[in-house]
């Protein structure tokens, strides 16, 4: 606590209710932020974000080169 709290004897009861305010806000901005990146599609591909983390080309080339020879590879060894 809080010299000021201790000294003035204030009760924490207010303070409990201010933290449990703040994390409620924080917890909706979470859950918000969630469900706009679903409806955004940002966690359908997560193959291609590793390959596009690498690439410095503007154009994305190597990303594309990359991702191809994977699939080529998953597709000789008979997986999907």
């Amino acid at each position: 606590m809080c010299p000021n709290c201790v000294l003035n004897q204030a009760p924490l009861d207010t303070g409990i209710y201010v933290a449990f305010t703040v994390c409620a806000i924080f917890f909706v901005g979470a859950v918000l932020a969630m469900l706009w990146a679903l409806r955004n599609g940002d966690f359908e591909d997560f193959e291609g974000s590793k390959f596009e983390m690498l690439d410095d080309a503007p154009d994305g080339g190597a990303a594309q080169k990359a991702r191809a020879a994977v699939d080529r590879i998953r597709a000789a060894k008979g997986e999907s």
